[in-house]
């Protein structure tokens, strides 16, 4: 086929033109696709960082090709690559410090190292905080019996994880749920804007009352994950085929008898379950309720460490902390104001049988909701962050502050595998 050499010059040197345009460059020259010339790339970090020293600095190229460095005291990582364009990427976790974690990202584009001269990316890094304890798994909603005639619920139970390879300590741990206890029906504290009107409030109230671990700290080893029985830490199965086994000694379970005097909800743990595996309650809310008001189909479920200097139970019985549900000053509709920063994790479930679900949880604390069956075995779950999974070499769980993209339904409790 006959072609306008001229023409097509011409277009070449249009193209080339629009990629010279494209890149940032600290050289236009490159050199000839064959050269492997290597040059200098120093990338220098910045922002507010508590240190800004052994910081992996990630350099990629259009091939894929990955070279990798740690900042020095003064932030700058130091490279020898071959000419070409390249990604410079931080994503930096510091190890944690109390259940949280800082993270630090930043990243540059289409930088070019060219043939005549080192090349300098000056690389500011935006921080966030992130725990790492989260809610791996939460059971509530209960299975069928084994004649099928309804369904049994007091099985609850929650596993709480440490996202990490490190061990972290806390100066407490609470379980606790919003308000209302379910996501149907009348939600009497939003504003005539359709907010939350506690949203930008920064905190979330704690219903009625909440559990505590014992003890001044609560330890995780690396990757630990500790199950809580939320209701019965016995094992179920023994009565019911489709339950669960709460009753193994290393598990934990919620058992205060002298605040919740409900004998179905809580019979007496497994003897198995030493005492000191026991959380307590502070109660704050409702006197009348024989049990803890967890929702057996949508809860919104966070669990938080008590603010600096104050024990759990310092904090629920702090009666200047009130804040009260539908703004009814009764003692019934009681809550605590837990601070947004306190908060480890949280998840919010809505209920399929229902076409009507409002937030209760804060954009800030979980900007989505995951939905659950109730009555047939099936639990919530987090899903797992295959790109951090690979990389640890251990199972990372996905934590993005979104339980819609954060947590999956089970068809059936994940203690039904083991």
């Amino acid at each position: 086929m006959h072609m306008n050499h001229s023409r097509y010059n011409l277009i070449a040197v249009l193209l080339l033109a629009l990629l010279c345009v494209a890149v940032t460059a600290c050289d236009d020259n490159i050199g000839t696709p064959d050269e492997y010339v290597t040059r200098l790339l120093r990338v220098q970090v910045s922002g507010d960082l508590l240190s800004k020293q052994d910081i992996s600095v990630r350099v990629t190229d259009d091939k894929g090709m990955v070279f990798s460095s740690l900042t020095d005291v003064d932030g700058e990582a130091i490279f020898h690559v071959p000419v070409g364009i390249y990604e410079v990427t931080v994503s930096h976790v510091s190890l944690p410090e109390h259940g949280w974690r800082t993270v630090y990202n930043g990243s540059a584009s289409n930088v070019v190292v060219g043939l005549n001269n080192e090349c300098s990316v000056q690389l500011p890094l935006t921080v966030a905080t992130t725990s790492a304890i989260v809610i791996r798994e939460l059971y509530v909603g209960g299975c069928q019996r084994n004649d099928g005639s309804g369904w049994f619920y007091r099985d609850k139970y929650v596993i709480i994880a440490n996202n990490s390879g490190e061990q972290v300590v806390l100066p407490g741990l609470c379980l606790a749920i919003a308000t209302p206890y379910n996501s149907y029906g009348i939600n009497k504290n939003y504003d005539e804007d359709g907010h939350l009107n506690y949203e930008n409030e920064g905190f979330v109230p704690a219903a009625s009352s909440f559990w505590y671990f014992q003890g001044d700290e609560v330890v995780f080893e690396p990757w630990e994950q500790k199950v809580i029985a939320l209701n019965g830490a016995i094992d179920h199965t023994l009565t019911y085929a489709n339950s669960v086994d709460l009753s193994r000694p290393e598990y934990y379970c919620t058992f205060d008898i002298e605040r919740y005097n409900s004998t179905s909800a809580y019979p007496s743990p497994s003897e198995l379950i030493p005492t000191s595996h026991y959380l307590k309650a502070v109660r704050y809310g409702d006197q009348m309720e024989s049990a803890w008001p967890l929702s057996n189909t949508s809860p919104a479920f966070f669990i938080f460490t008590p603010p600096e200097g104050m024990t759990p139970l310092e904090f629920g019985n702090d009666a200047s902390n009130v804040w009260y549900d539908e703004g009814r000053a009764l003692p019934t509709f009681a809550c605590r104001k837990v601070p947004v920063e306190n908060i480890l994790d949280a998840v919010e479930v809505f209920s399929t049988a229902w076409d009507e679900a409002t937030k209760r949880l804060t954009a800030s604390v979980d900007v989505g909701a995951v939905y659950m069956t109730a009555r047939y075995g099936h639990s919530v779950e987090r899903r797992i962050d295959e790109q951090e999974t690979e990389r640890q070499g251990h199972v990372v769980y996905l934590d993005t502050n979104n339980s819609t993209n954060d947590f999956i339904e089970r068809d059936h409790a994940s203690l039904k595998d083991e």
